[in-house]
């Protein structure tokens, strides 16, 4: 975290201060305003490009992916895999070995897959400040904050949340990590108020003949 520098005046130590303020209220405002617009987006697709980024090893991985979401269920499709949860049985289905593997996540696995843990994690457990206008790489004019999470002991240092400026749905996550590995999401479409199948979050082993069922449970 980079080090701010105080300087030794009443007067511009207290200008400092109060446009830091500023900043972390307009921040809890754009994050407000999201998390409204997201949980009464109803059921979601969205459709994302990621980027995993190894900084230690010099790598970078790209693909393209598609996630739908219904209140705490998911279903995350990307090359070779695809991740099923119903709210309490996780199904992850590696189609490179033909094989699913099922377990029951605790409340933590399931928030690192689940993008609608940002906004819990703003209200519980984190500072954050308003970083400025930009345009965004599909020229949509864009809101960006930076979230520190206060959990020293937790896997992420810093996220980066940008939020469209239109409709206050997040476009763009950069989650930063200890272990100097980055996933950026650019969130390409999404659609709202659908009516999403409590089907479509489970596995269905009659549709994947042949599939190996590992049972971790």
């Amino acid at each position: 975290m980079m080090k701010q520098i105080f300087i030794i005046s009443l007067l511009l130590s207290g200008f400092s201060l109060a446009a830091f303020a500023q900043k972390d209220a307009k921040a809890k405002e754009l994050l407000d305003k999201s998390s409204a617009t997201f949980s009464q987006s109803g059921d979601l697709s969205v459709s994302f490009t990621m980027n995993v980024k190894d900084a230690a090893n010099k790598t970078t991985e790209s693909f393209d992916g598609q996630i739908s979401l219904k209140k705490n269920k998911f279903l995350i499709e990307i090359p070779g895999r695809d991740i099923y949860f119903d709210g309490k049985t996780q199904w992850v289905h590696d189609k490179s070995y033909e094989e699913v593997n099922i377990s029951e996540p605790d409340d933590k696995e399931v928030q690192t897959l689940n993008p609608a843990f940002i906004f819990e994690m703003y209200k519980k457990g984190c500072d954050y400040k308003y970083t400025g206008a930009k345009t965004d790489t599909k020229m949509r004019k864009v809101q960006e904050v930076a979230l520190f999470p206060k959990d020293k002991k937790g896997d992420i240092t810093r996220i980066d949340l940008q939020i469209n400026e239109i409709d206050f749905m997040p476009v763009f996550i950069h989650i930063f990590y200890k272990n100097k590995l980055e996933n950026i999401i650019y969130i390409n479409k999404y659609q709202t108020k659908l009516n999403l199948s409590d089907g479509l979050f489970v596995f269905d082993t009659k549709k994947h003949p042949g599939v190996e069922v590992i049972d971790l449970r």
